[in-house]
Order: C-alpha cells, then structure tokens, then sequence
C-alpha cells in the first residue's frame, strides 16, 4: 500500500506534525500492511500532535463546504492524500471535496494531507471539532 505518494504525504505529515518519539512507530506502522491497521485504529482514540501547528476548527467552519474552502485559502489544491480508519479511500488520493465528504460523514478517526509536511486536517472520532495543521514553507 505504500506508494511513493502515499508515503510521502504520509512521513511528511508525521515528520511536520507530530511529536518526535512518536513519529517513526507511525510512519512504521502506515507502511506495513499488517501495522497500519492499529495506526488508523489510534486516530479515532487519540492522535498525538504537537499544538504549536495545531488549531481547532471553529464548529462553523468544520462541514465539507466550508473546509473546503479554508483549505483552498491556505493552498491546497484539487486533491488531497487520504489516511482514514475504516475508510476503502485509505491510502488514496482523491479530489477534496470528495474526500472531505467522506470524512466528514464518517464517525472514525481520518487525516487528509494536502501540502505534505505543510497542511492537513484531523477529524477525530465524531463529535470532536476538526483540527487544521499548518507549518510554513521551509
């Protein structure tokens, strides 16, 4: 399942947003098939970030529509890379707005990575708010 793609968005994201000790395990584990399965369980509990490129979404803000469009506004472009529990779009990289409606109506834990290392978004288990991960461009 690892694709060149896939793996990018995917070390990237870990690399950009999450802390240290944390990052090989997750990278690690989305490789391997028979590991990514507990790594996309974990984002439904809890995923580890670092806060300091973290920001909830405001309850307004956190349907399809409206992540679309804040997304769009801070760079992302017309797809984005998938990373979901429970999802078959796991792993894929689709149109955002498909991808946002996926994850928006799912209850399970799901990331979609739309500048590698630099913009993502986290939805946790519902009802949890959404969380935005931005880092400059180096």
């Amino acid at each position: 399942m690892d694709t060149s793609a896939s793996g990018n968005h995917e070390a990237a994201f870990a690399r950009a947003f999450l802390p240290s000790e944390k990052r090989a395990r997750f990278i690690q584990g989305l490789a391997q098939p028979r590991h990514r399965k507990e790594v996309l369980a974990q984002l439904s509990s809890h995923l580890p970030y670092l806060p300091a490129h973290a920001t909830a979404v405001p309850g307004e803000q956190d349907f399809p529509d409206a992540l679309a469009a804040l997304l769009r506004a801070k760079g992302a472009g017309p797809t984005c890379h998938v990373i979901a529990d429970g999802l078959k779009a796991d792993g894929r990289e689709l149109p955002l707005g498909e991808a946002l409606l996926l994850i928006c109506l799912h209850r399970s834990g799901a990331i979609l990575s739309c500048l590698p290392g630099r913009l993502a978004y986290y939805k946790p288990r519902s009802p949890a708010p959404g969380i935005l991960f931005e880092r400059p461009s180096p």
